[in-house]
């Protein structure tokens, strides 16, 4: 997940063609999920130049950090949720049955991009950008946006920031890793691309590898558990789960299962997580912690 703001233009051209011209066909959701699937595959072979024996070391980790701040962020969004009550809104009904399971076949994509790139020089550096443009065309095509929903934003928000408090403090504490890497780990928030670099550039390799898997394992693992939370936690949730990437690569699954209706709050909750990322971090990276 990166910032670029011709994802914006895309998702715009396509809300605004939804807009225009409704067409209700299986086939746009069909191609929604095909793009998704295409995406995850890319950033699957992205992991080509991650030597094995550094995966085999950081991926166990990097796996019970994202899991940690998901089971987080979660808690911390229900037990809002129990403390302040959303406003009552009718029921978008159940998640959308599918032929296949989504979190099965987007694990295959994830597994097959990562084979396929170890084998065969991938281009997913230019072709990550593009995808994701076809994928927010898509999303934005079906996309209801609600501003009133924007009055809820703090939820997901406060849930996020929380999470990644609580997270970083308990990696710090269980796995004794320095404080510094641990915040700079959670406050990613699922911006890998700069979260890894960044580390990388201030505390060496490792940790770098550590902060770019954890958030990237975040953000895939969020589109694979949406299908089984989406029905507790709502868009609002998920919105909160995704992080920075609720405003692209993950904002299909927020308004599929979770709420149709959360596009609004979820583009919102991206956006000042993504702006709060390249701000912190920076910050908690220049303090000796």
């Amino acid at each position: 997940m990166t910032f670029d703001p011709w994802l914006y233009v895309a998702l715009a051209a396509g809300f605004v063609v939804g807009q225009v011209a409704p067409v209700r066909s299986p086939w746009v959701g069909r191609a929604t999920l095909g793009t998704v699937a295409v995406l995850v595959g890319l950033l699957g072979a992205s992991l080509d130049s991650v030597a094995w024996t550094s995966l085999v070391t950081a991926v166990p980790l990097a796996v019970a950090f994202a899991l940690v701040i998901l089971g987080l962020t979660a808690a911390f969004y229900l037990a809002l949720a129990l403390l302040r009550p959303a406003p009552t809104r009718p029921p978008s009904g159940p998640p959308p049955a599918e032929r296949a399971p989504i979190t099965l076949a987007l694990l295959a994509a994830l597994l097959a991009g990562f084979a396929l790139g170890r084998v065969v020089a991938v281009p997913y550096g230019p072709a990550i950008p593009w995808v994701l443009y076809v994928l927010l065309a898509l999303v934005g095509f079906g996309l209801h946006l609600e501003l009133a929903g924007l009055r809820e934003v703090w939820r997901p928000l406060s849930a996020a920031v929380g999470a990644a408090l609580v997270a970083a403090l308990l990696f710090a504490i269980v796995d004794r890793l320095a404080l510094g890497a641990s915040l700079a780990t959670t406050f990613g928030f699922g911006f890998y691309s700069f979260a890894g670099p960044l580390v990388a550039a201030r505390l060496g390799a490792v940790l770098g590898l550590l902060a770019f898997l954890t958030n990237f394992l975040r953000e895939d693992l969020t589109m694979l558990l949406s299908p089984y939370l989406g029905p507790r936690l709502g868009g609002g949730g998920l919105a909160a789960l995704g992080g920075a990437t609720s405003m692209d690569t993950t904002l299909y699954f927020v308004t599929r299962y979770g709420d149709r209706d959360a596009g609004s709050l979820a583009l919102a909750n991206g956006l000042v997580l993504t702006v709060v990322a390249t701000l912190v971090l920076p910050a908690i990276l220049a303090v000796p912690l």
